[in-house]
This record gives C-alpha cells, sequence and structure tokens, in this order.
C-alpha cells in the first residue's frame, strides 16, 4: 500500500450481461460480428460452418527450450544484415506490413472466471472450448503461416510482418514448423521482422520501464530463436507518439512507422501528401500506408497495411471475419490466392516487392533526405474511429452499459505495476545478501511483470471488448496483488523485519518496525479556479489544501448509480488558459512537451492524449495531475472550446471517486510532483 490510500469501487461490472446487453448483442452483432470484438471493422453474420480444432504442431522439450540470460551459438548478431547494397534506379516500391496479435482476444473465446464460472462470447455454443491457448493455435496456424507461406513460394518478394516476443514463445512451444518457416523467411531478407513488445500493452498509457523491460524480454526471445529483428517498429493499436519515437531510436531501431490517419487527425492538411521519409528524434519515419509527394521522384504502393489476422480469413458482405469468429473463419484458399495473385500482378507491372527498411536504404541510396517531422501526439492508428487513445481510456463501445470498465481496468493496472516495481526495488537491492532465496524470488517476479504486461493489453479496455476480456484485466490485477502480497511476505519473513518503506525513485530500501505513516489531514478550501462535474447520476467535487502554498487535491466523488437507467457517463472539465499542450508524451514521462495549438489542424476538432503520468499544462504556470491509483483516463484537448475533460463512459454503477492534484508551479516541480506521485512513489510494506 502507499502512503495515501483510496477506496476501491466494488462490484466493478455487472455480472456476465444483463438483458439490455443481450438483445444489444443479439441486434448488433450479426451485421456489426466484427464490432462486437477488438477491431473497428465490420464482420459478418453468424454462421453455421465450422472449422475443426486447431491442432498445434508436435514439439519436443528442445523446441521449447531456450536460455535466459545469452543468445545461443550460431546467433552473432540481434539486427538484420543486409546482404546486397540499394539499387538507386529503383522508384517503384510496392509495400506491406501484417500486424499480428496472439492476444486478439484476450483469455479466449471462453474464459473461466476466478470463481469458476464460464463466460462464452456471444453464448455460442460453437465458441466453448476456445480458449486463451486455442484461440492463440488458430492466429498461428490460420492466419499467419498461410501468409508465411505465400511469400516462401516467392523468394524475391518481401514484406513486414509485427508480432510479439510471446508469439514467439507460442510458436516454439506449439508450433515449431511455423517458427523454423518464419526463420527461414527472416534469414533470406524476405520478412522483416518487426517486435517491439511481449505482450500487446497498450504501453502509451504507462511508463517507460514497463515497456523498457518487455522489450528487454522480447529481445532475448528473439535472440535465443535467432530470429534477428529489422530496424523498423509498428506496434500495437498503431501507437506512436514523440516518446515511442525516442524509445526505439535508443533501444537500436532505426524506423519508426507513423499511421497515416492518426498524422491526418492531427495534421488534416497533410492529407496524401506526405515526403517518403521523415527525421523525428534522431531516427526516420515513415507515413504509412500514405500517398507520396510526386516530388520525392518515387511511387509507393502499399498491398496490405492492417490486422495480418484478416488477410486469409473468409470474407462476407460486411468485410473478412476475425479470431472472435475463429469457429467459422479457417484459412479461406481463394483469399489467399486472390492476395497472391495481387502481388504477381504487381510485380509484372515493374513494382520492387520490398520491406519498409529496405525501402528507406533505398531512398538514401537515392539521396533523398529526410524532413523534419512536425510535432506528433500520442495516438493510434484509426484515430477518428476511436478518438485516438479514448477508446481505450473511458470511451464506450457498442456494448450495453455495465460491460466495459476502463477507469476499473487501467487503474488497477497502476495498482499492480505499483506492486511490481516496489518488489524489483527490493530485489535489486536485496539479492547479493540472500543468493540462495533470490533465485526464486527472481523466478517469481519474473512470472509477475509477464502478467503486469498481460493485464495491461488493449483488449481489455476496448475496442468493443466483451465481458471475458473485462473480467481478464480486472481479475489479472487482482492476481498480481494476490501474488506480490505473498512474495512481499516471503521476503520480509528472510529479512525478520515486520515493513519496509521502499523509494521507487531513488531505489533505497529501509526495513523495520514502523509501518507506514498516518495520512495527513487536508483542509478544505475554497477553489482557486472553477470546474465542472457532470454525470449520469449524483456528483460534486470538493477542494482541499495540501498544506503547501498553491497546491491542492481536487476530489471528483460520484454516488451509486440505478442500474437500471444508468448510462456509466461522468465528465470533469478544467479550464485552459492556454492555447497550447503542455504535457509528457508516452514512453517520455521525464520531459514536458508543449505544443501550440496553432502547430495543429485536429480534423476531428480534438485530440485525445493518455498522460502516462498524469501531466497536463492549464496555462498561466497551472497543472493537473490525475492520481493514477483513482483516475487514469485519456484527457480531451478540443480545439476550439478553451477547456480539458476527462470523460468517463464506462463508469462503474458503484459510487467511486477521483483524485487529481492542482498545482501552482514551475514546469519542472510539477513534472517531479507528477512523477513522484503516479511513476515512482513511496512505497510502504
Amino acid at each position: 500500500m502507499q502512503g495515501r490510500r483510496s477506496a476501491r469501487p466494488q462490484n466493478y461490472l455487472h455480472d456476465l450481461v444483463n438483458p439490455m446487453k443481450k438483445l444489444l448483442v443479439a441486434l448488433a452483432c450479426p451485421a456489426l460480428a466484427a464490432a462486437c470484438g477488438a477491431d473497428p471493422k465490420p464482420g459478418a453474420a453468424d454462421s453455421a460452418a465450422a472449422v475443426p480444432d486447431v491442432q498445434a504442431e508436435t514439439t519436443t522439450a528442445a523446441d521449447a527450450a531456450h536460455s535466459d540470460t545469452a543468445a545461443p551459438p550460431g546467433c552473432p548478431f540481434l539486427w538484420f544484415q543486409e546482404k546486397a547494397p540499394a539499387d538507386p534506379k529503383r522508384s517503384k516500391f510496392a509495400l506491406g506490413l501484417f500486424h499480428y496479435n496472439i492476444e486478439y482476444v484476450i483469455g479466449g473465446l471462453e474464459y473461466t472466471k476466478a470463481d469458476g464460472k464460464k463466460l462464452v462470447f456471444l453464448d455460442k455454443p460453437s465458441n466453448q472450448g476456445w480458449t486463451d491457448e486455442k484461440t492463440q493455435d488458430y492466429i498461428i496456424d490460420q492466419t499467419l503461416r498461410p501468409i508465411l507461406e505465400v511469400f516462401e513460394r516467392h523468394p524475391t518478394w518481401g514484406v513486414d510482418i509485427e508480432l510479439q516476443g510471446m508469439a514467439i514463445e507460442v510458436m516454439a512451444q506449439r508450433h515449431p514448423k511455423t517458427l523454423a518457416l518464419l526463420k527461414k523467411l527472416v534469414d533470406n531478407g524476405q520478412v522483416e521482422l518487426i517486435s517491439f513488445h511481449w505482450a500487446a500493452q497498450f504501453f502509451l498509457a504507462f511508463p517507460r520501464e514497463d515497456l523498457q523491460r518487455s522489450l528487454d524480454v522480447t529481445k532475448q526471445i528473439m535472440a535465443d530463436a535467432c530470429l534477428p529483428l529489422g530496424p523498423v517498429v509498428f506496434n500495437q493499436e498503431g501507437q506512436a507518439g514523440e516518446g515511442r519515437q525516442d524509445l526505439l531510436v535508443q533501444g537500436g531501431w532505426k524506423v519508426g512507422v507513423f499511421p497515416k490517419n492518426l498524422w491526418k487527425y492531427q495534421h488534416k492538411g497533410d492529407d496524401s501528401n506526405w515526403w517518403p521519409l521523415y527525421s523525428s528524434e534522431g531516427g526516420d519515419l515513415v507515413v504509412g500506408p500514405g500517398g507520396v509527394d510526386p516530388a520525392a521522384g518515387v511511387q509507393v504502393a502499399w498491398h496490405f497495411f492492417d490486422d495480418g489476422e484478416l488477410r486469409a480469413a473468409p470474407k462476407t458482405p460486411n468485410g473478412p471475419l476475425n479470431p472472435y469468429f475463429a469457429p467459422e473463419a479457417a484459412a479461406d484458399p481463394a483469399r489467399i490466392k486472390e492476395y497472391e495473385d495481387q502481388l504477381i500482378a504487381l510485380e509484372k507491372d515493374g513494382w520492387y516487392l520490398t520491406r519498409i527498411g529496405d525501402y528507406v536504404r533505398h531512398l538514401k541510396a537515392k539521396g533523398i533526405a529526410a524532413k523534419p517531422a512536425p510535432p506528433l501526439l500520442d495516438g493510434t492508428w484509426q484515430a477518428p474511429s476511436t478518438n485516438s487513445v479514448h477508446k481505450w481510456m473511458g470511451s464506450a463501445g457498442i456494448l450495453a452499459p455495465g460491460v466495459e470498465a476502463d477507469n476499473v481496468v487501467r487503474t488497477g493496472n497502476v495498482v499492480a505495476r505499483t506492486q511490481v516495481v516496489a518488489l524489483q526495488r527490493v530485489l535489486d537491492a536485496i539479492a547479493k545478501d540472500h543468493p540462495i532465496k533470490a533465485k526464486a524470488w527472481r523466478a517469481q517476479l519474473d512470472a509477475l511483470w509477464r502478467k503486469l504486461w498481460r493485464v495491461q493489453v488493449s483488449d481489455c479496455s476496448g475496442i468493443n471488448p466483451w465481458p471475458g476480456e473485462v473480467w481478464f484485466g480486472i481479475e489479472g490485477n487482482a492476481a498480481i496483488g494476490k501474488d506480490a502480497e505473498a512474495l512481499r511476505e516471503d521476503i520480509l519473513a528472510a529479512i525478520g523485519e515486520p515493513h519496509a518503506k521502499i523509494d521507487l525513485l531513488s531505489g533505497t530500501v529501509a526495513f523495520g518496525k514502523a509501518g507506514p505513516p498516518d495520512d495527513t489531514a487536508e483542509k478544505p478550501v475554497d477553489p482557486p479556479f472553477g470546474v465542472t462535474v457532470t454525470a449520469d447520476r449524483k456528483a460534486a467535487f470538493t477542494w482541499s489544501s495540501r498544506g503547501v502554498p498553491d497546491q491542492y487535491r481536487l476530489t471528483v466523488q460520484v454516488s451509486a448509480a440505478d442500474p437500471a437507467t444508468f448510462y456509466n457517463s461522468v465528465t470533469l472539465t478544467l479550464p485552459r488558459f492556454e492555447e497550447v499542450i503542455a504535457y509528457s508524451p508516452g514512453l517520455l514521462e521525464s520531459q514536458v512537451r508543449t505544443v501550440p495549438l496553432s502547430a495543429l489542424q485536429m480534423s476531428s476538432g480534438e485530440v485525445y492524449l493518455p498522460l502516462p503520468n498524469g501531466l497536463i499544462g492549464l496555462g498561466n504556470g497551472w497543472y493537473a495531475i490525475k492520481v493514477m491509483t483513482t483516475v487514469h483516463l485519456a484527457v480531451r484537448v478540443p480545439e476550439k472550446d478553451k477547456t480539458f475533460e476527462f470523460i468517463d463512459l464506462t463508469a462503474p454503477v458503484g459510487a467511486h471517486h477521483w483524485e487529481f492534484l492542482v498545482v501552482k508551479a514551475t514546469e519542472k516541480a510539477a513534472l517531479d510532483l507528477a512523477n513522484r506521485t503516479n511513476v515512482s512513489p513511496v512505497v510502504y510494506w
């Protein structure tokens, strides 16, 4: 627990589904099948067709084994090494990027709750037995392998394949033949392998350390499998921003892919007139799948830029099926041939089918210089339809009230990661003094990190999660807390002290007899400026002094709602005193970036930002900091209204509250307070 404790809302979700939700699903899902899952694209109606049970490939202990510490012999490099020089005469490039997500349906189509109750997606009998593992096997067998086989048949074609480190582990354990095929294509220079996280984390919403540790594990997995990484980065939900660009450059990658829809969301005047190469944060940036300014002297055709799971799946009048409909979505030979024929035609027409990294290499060989990128705010690849990050941090999907619980999931993530990071700091401090026990402790901590990355995934809170995915996040957070507590008690018993004080910033750990200090009483005060709260039930706010000049706590208290009438809506509106956005980008919480609104052209008249350390500048020296154990929603920045808004359309039916720190301070002081509050607090055991 931390120094200041906050009550957590109870009864986070209606258990399973209410009649209103059942009716809505029955009406909406046949016509909008994919929209009932995590992808905004339309899907197909229910079908009586079914595919046989997915059979994982036979594997042995040797297939699954891998070193936890170093790359095995025969894998001398982590990064792909180009073998042929670039040809500056080439000018027609055909590119494709397949984004795969082994956690497309997090927890599977049948999820078993902690109390043993089974939830089945859409209550369809055909989805029974489709566990997390079986759904993963479907993605490898029916959506990834057929695409790899297309490129195996054409050794001169290149393409980009993006997937998680976890997917490589799944293949090593259960699909060694597919892993061998992937390695063959990577070694042949056909597949540019992109892997920028171990799980499909919604990493823009969390501190840099979380993704950095995920990257470290992913790089080791690639080394163990002798799979060199390509220099390009694309990732889950197309998350991008200046912090992601900074981390990829610092991590050894060279080229970020910035989604065209996210670019247009911020700079609508640039539509289809992008330069082929930009510079950003010391690295290269490509807009994809973007049109290219003819003045550059090159042509680019994108033959695919989407969820890879969709390309080999059967197509319906509403679009291709996705893994939410895996029992009816075995790979369709006709669609695979259609794609293969498309690429054959491109090649015959003189297009060079290559990888994005190779394309950038050719641009440089042709002397095409990178242009500086404009300010690029955090966001996701379908920014207009999802309101960028808001879909995962407060916005509701099509399911009825009581299903989604974005703020509950994401604040739970914050609580869980604080527990895991505290254990990390303690083990870093004491491992050398307890060498025998530390080995077991490290193994438990490594497992906790992996559990944390999984509950941080996007699909626990959007785009349209079904109850199993939401419960995966909520129960996963609780399980991390339980496991962390057991490990904490074991460590305290070994030390022989009942309590500890852990500074997550400095890493110092002090064991002793004293427990956490009492909360300091805060006195109610008059507000320094006006704010408003609107909700579907009674809601109020209070201001209190933190005992420091110009430092306040703003508490929003929301009463319980009538389950029969509520619509999950709570909004806090704060004033904007200057026409700038001052915030810490995702993965760059050590900095404040200030962007004048005049530097943006918002296509939707608004942008939403994740605020991974909770900080947003209001202007005139004022800052608001969301206390992320109570509120972790995206902030809405409207182009015209001089406000900032925190909007939760997935609020729980029970009473709950949000807390913000509001301060008038220097930029550095506000940044330090935000990080001390949300990223690196002092934790007490």
